[in-house]
């Protein structure tokens, strides 16, 4: 109950962001993602073609890194973490592990409803001879999967990654292998034709900037 009450009362300050960025805070992060996105997208109809050939990645789906295993990783993470904790007599543990399942689960509410807005199509939905670059508010998937923009696998790692390499910053290792998981796996839905280049790059900083405030507002746990 308190982990739902808390993920609701995250999405306030996400969705307030905008706001906070015309008042002049946090204007420059905000406007070096805004200017990365904006470049990935005009450059997605060149990058795309390379990961768009079924001779190159045509099994991919089938392997060990397709979405569901990915997911598993992701999510399963908080939770070793929280069951963990208690084993090794770890509360920082546990909490981190709380932490790091109310990040994920904000991310994916923010992801979820930008997917839904702007309805972008995936790769693997366009044809070989399909175009690449009209691509968006054209996605008639279900509910559960509005489009490949942004990247909810992105999104989630980061807001993990964001939330361990804080919690163990003391560890010098732990940011490098969280945010190097985290980077490893957003990549992997390049070749399964989920995602965009720049629907990756835009999921890891939702997921990043969701899971650093996360950790923030509640630091003292």
């Amino acid at each position: 109950m308190r982990l739902a009450k808390n993920v609701l009362h995250d999405q306030k300050p996400i969705w307030g962001f905008p706001e906070r960025v015309v008042r002049g805070k946090h204007w420059k992060p905000a406007l070096a993602v805004a200017l990365g996105t904006a470049t990935l997208v005009a450059l997605d109809p060149y990058t795309e073609p390379f990961f768009h050939d079924p001779s190159r990645f045509g099994a991919y789906k089938t392997g060990p890194l397709r979405g569901r295993n990915t997911t598993l990783a992701e999510v399963l993470t908080p939770v070793a973490l929280y069951v963990t904790g208690p084993a090794i007599h770890s509360p920082h543990a546990r909490n981190t592990g709380l932490l790091a399942a109310e990040g994920l689960a904000g991310a994916q509410i923010a992801c979820f409803m930008m997917k839904q807005a702007v309805g972008r199509e995936t790769p693997s939905d366009i044809p070989p001879d399909g175009s690449l670059r009209n691509t968006w508010f054209k996605y008639k998937g279900g509910l559960t999967n509005g489009g490949s923009f942004p990247s909810g696998h992105s999104a989630s790692a980061f807001a993990v990654a964001a939330v361990i390499s804080a919690r163990y910053r003391e560890h010098r290792w732990i940011p490098w292998a969280a945010y190097g998981a985290a980077a490893f796996l957003a990549l992997s839905r390049l070749p399964d034709q989920a995602h965009f280049p720049s629907d990756i790059f835009i999921g890891g900083a939702i997921g990043y900037s969701g899971g650093r405030s996360c950790h923030e507002r509640r630091s003292g746990r």
